[in-house]
C-alpha cells in the first residue's frame, strides 16, 4: 500500500480531525459516546440497547457522536474516553456515575457477557482518576 497516496493522507487527516472533535463535546454528547461505545463493544448493537440509548439521547446527539467516531479504531475510541475524562477533570464520583450508565447499557439485553465484562473492566481502568 502506498501510504503517501492522496487517499491515505486524506483519510489520515479526517481521522485526526475526528480525534480532536471530542474536545468540544458537551457532557451529554460524551455520555452518548460512552453508551454507544458500550453497545458496540461486543459487536452486537441490539434492539434493547438501541431502545435504551434512544430513550436517553435525542437523535441529533446520537448521529453527531456516531458520525465523529464511527471511522475510528478501538485504540482511538478508548483514547478519546481517557483524554476526555482528563480534559474535563472528572472526579471519581462523576466517573462512577458514567460507569453506571455504561453498565445499564450492558444490562439492557439481560446478558452481561464475558466480552462486555472485559471491556467494562478496561473502561474502569482507563477512566480512573
Amino acid at each position: 500500500k502506498d501510504y503517501f497516496h492522496p487517499f491515505f493522507l486524506e483519510n489520515k487527516k479526517k481521522k485526526e480531525v475526528f480525534m480532536n472533535n471530542y474536545k468540544n463535546w458537551t457532557e451529554l454528547e460524551f455520555k452518548a459516546y460512552l453508551c454507544l461505545y458500550a453497545a458496540d463493544s461486543n459487536f452486537e448493537y441490539n434492539a434493547d440497547e438501541r431502545k435504551l440509548i434512544e430513550s436517553k439521547f435525542d437523535v441529533k446527539t446520537i448521529e453527531k457522536v456516531k458520525s465523529e467516531s464511527d471511522n475510528l479504531n478501538d485504540h482511538q475510541r478508548s483514547s478519546i474516553i481517557n483524554q476526555y475524562v482528563s480534559l474535563k477533570k472528572y472526579n471519581q464520583k462523576q466517573i462512577d456515575a458514567l460507569l453506571s450508565e455504561v453498565k445499564e447499557v450492558y444490562l439492557a439485553d439481560g446478558n452481561f457477557d464475558k466480552y462486555e465484562q472485559s471491556i467494562f473492566k478496561m473502561l474502569k481502568k482507563i477512566m480512573k482518576v
